[in-house]
């Protein structure tokens, strides 16, 4: 084979066929490359997103579940089926029955698109749902591929105009010598090392000597600002879901799961630390319900939320645990006049009533308070506290 390549050929074809090759080699380890860097990094990130918008969807279906509100239920799941790369969202209940669910449409793309929801996503991302630390149902959620096939075929068409780039620099090339091509080469490929081995996406190809592989650089340099742009968006999409998976979206407090994180650090000290926990609960919610309507309702949680983080010290954490229960995390509490000093003020703070569009509407809430240093562990601490405020 070797004999047959060098067999019965010029000067000027034997240079043209080992160019060809070096340049099949050069180009191939790039698009492996970049290809393996970009799919594994668009996996990760959608898999990352993917459970973030699973306990965001588990926070938000708690309360419609606790209501029995199939109505609101069936809302959630078919806003994130649309707003969302997802292909099915389920709602189950303790015995795995299915209370609700939605499912995307097939699109032009489905017989390759099913083939990557095969490949990439196909375990489904199971969240609990809880209810005062009950588990009271199960979602289930398939991602579906679409974002990584859209990313995948944009890098197969900027892979294709490098492939023909490559053909029209192999002609214009002829000339040049073999060292002189190597040492033009040696930069890409260095390039493309330090990219596989560092994830170094801020990195781009030289400027070069020749002006073709100049203009390749070009082309790979705009695939690297494609996937460095990706990367950055999925960050920060990484970083608002998780904000809100860990906040509550109504009053933009700190939800449960933040609570019960916030909460597990006092007894991680040793000794923990001397803190207390309030438990605040709406005396007359439902009633405020009946009367005015959800959306007055749901004025009164975000003034108590606004109330309540406006009476306790910057150091304190206030969380919405659901519905209209809320609980406050007061650190370093060495003072019981401090304590009750407090407590007072976020029992006064609720006297003045709520002014909306004209409507005047009274409200009150009960507190429970326990001391750290009277409990053994998180559970027992939210225990007392419930029990004081009833």
């Amino acid at each position: 084979m070797i004999n047959n390549f060098y067999k019965s050929t010029s000067l000027q074809q034997l240079f043209k066929k080992s160019q060809f090759t070096i340049f099949a080699i050069t180009f191939l380890i790039s698009t492996l490359t970049l290809v393996s860097i970009s799919v594994l990094t668009v996996e990760s990130s959608a898999k990352q997103s993917l459970q973030l918008i699973s306990q965001t969807a588990a926070e938000r279906i708690q309360p419609a579940l606790v209501f029995n509100d199939r109505v609101t239920i069936s809302k959630i799941l078919i806003e994130y089926t649309n707003d969302y790369h997802i292909r099915y969202i389920g709602l189950y209940d303790q015995k795995q029955n299915l209370l609700a669910k939605s499912q995307k449409d097939n699109d032009y793309y489905y017989p390759l698109q099913a083939l990557f929801d095969r490949i990439f996503l196909s375990e489904a991302i199971e969240v609990p749902v809880y209810h005062l630390g009950k588990n009271i149902g199960t979602v289930v959620v398939y991602g579906s591929s679409a974002q990584i096939l859209s990313f995948i075929i944009k890098v197969f068409f900027g892979l294709m105009v490098g492939i023909l780039f490559i053909l029209f620099t192999l002609a214009k090339s002829v000339n040049s010598t073999y060292r002189f091509i190597m040492q033009s080469i040696s930069p890409l490929i260095q390039i493309a090392h330090l990219i596989n081995q560092q994830n170094a996406y801020n990195l781009r190809f030289p400027q070069n000597d020749i002006k073709e592989f100049n203009e390749l650089n070009m082309v790979f340099n705009h695939l690297l600002e494609e996937i460095q742009a990706w990367n950055t968006h999925l960050q920060n999409e990484n970083h608002a879901l998780s904000h809100q998976a860990l906040h509550d979206y109504l009053t933009e407090l700190p939800n449960r799961n933040y609570f019960y994180q916030e909460l597990s650090k006092l007894f991680s000290r040793i000794p923990p630390a001397p803190s207390a926990l309030i438990y605040v609960d709406n005396n007359n919610f439902k009633q405020i319900n009946d009367e005015y309507g959800h959306v007055i309702g749901d004025e009164v949680l975000k003034e108590t939320a606004r109330r309540l983080k406006h009476n306790i010290r910057q150091t304190d954490f206030v969380a919405r645990l659901g519905g209209d229960e809320f609980a406050i995390i007061l650190h370093d509490m060495t003072r019981v006049d401090q304590l009750t000093s407090i407590a007072k003020n976020l029992i006064q703070c609720c006297e003045e009533p709520l002014i909306h569009n004209g409507q005047i509407i009274s409200f009150s809430f009960s507190l429970g308070i326990s001391i750290s240093i009277n409990a053994a562990d998180a559970k027992e601490l939210i225990m007392q506290a419930d029990q004081a405020m009833y």
